[in-house]
């Protein structure tokens, strides 16, 4: 069975109906999912307290990576069969119990210290660096966008050693997860959760979407 990583972006925080959905479509899949939580308007509450008060980098980091965790406990109160974690092993276990599991990624980050303490990382490399841990069939970034544009266009396939930004898609930090952990990485319009459940069911999707591989 596929273990698939969704990352739900901040910006759907405020749709509630769209989250109801997608809590059905989740529980619908036949796989190993672990959800991690964007950050939304509670990493943007970080970022004013991070000029106001002139906290360090590091300091600001971290503190993001706790507001992901407030978004995380509001999942696991409108998905279904969901269940908080805090540890890899905890993952795991929820994941081999057929539950969905919610990452709340302060102590696997802090712990591993692999990623740099920097603004540019965000959830989203976060959650690409989670799958890689997890060795996840997919990463999948659900955003407020119908995927990666280039020239006017959606482009459903990119390469991560072909291209130099995700600018506006994703944090840049992301093509280098890919290329030196082999994740695949896809960016899908969470506003239409029916292209998620096709995805991972690898089932034909005629809807926009881009998948990034290394």
């Amino acid at each position: 069975m596929k273990t698939i990583i969704v990352k739900i972006g901040g910006s759907l925080l405020h749709k509630t109906t769209i989250i109801d959905s997608l809590s059905e479509v989740l529980t619908s899949l036949n796989a190993r999912i672990a959800l991690v939580p964007g950050g939304g308007v509670f990493a943007n509450k970080v970022r004013e307290l991070f000029v106001r008060h002139e906290i360090s980098s590091i300091e600001a980091h971290y503190m993001a990576i706790k507001a992901m965790e407030v978004y995380g406990i509001l999942l696991a109160s409108r998905i279904k069969n969901s269940k908080l974690c805090s540890s890899l092993e905890q993952v795991r276990s929820a994941m081999d119990e057929g539950k969905i599991a919610i990452i709340l990624p302060y102590k696997i980050i802090s712990k591993t210290r692999t990623l740099p303490a920097l603004w540019k990382i965000t959830s989203d490399s976060i959650a690409v660096f989670l799958a890689a841990l997890l060795k996840a069939d997919f990463a999948i970034l659900l955003k407020s966008v119908d995927g990666v544009f280039i020239e006017g266009k959606i482009v459903r396939e990119l390469k991560a050693g072909k291209i130099r930004s995700l600018k506006g898609y994703a944090d840049d930090y992301v093509l280098e997860l890919i290329r030196k952990y082999k994740v695949k990485v896809a960016i899908v319009n969470g506003l239409k959760p029916e292209i998620l459940r096709l995805i991972v069911q690898e089932e034909h999707c005629p809807y926009p979407h881009t998948v990034i591989t290394a």
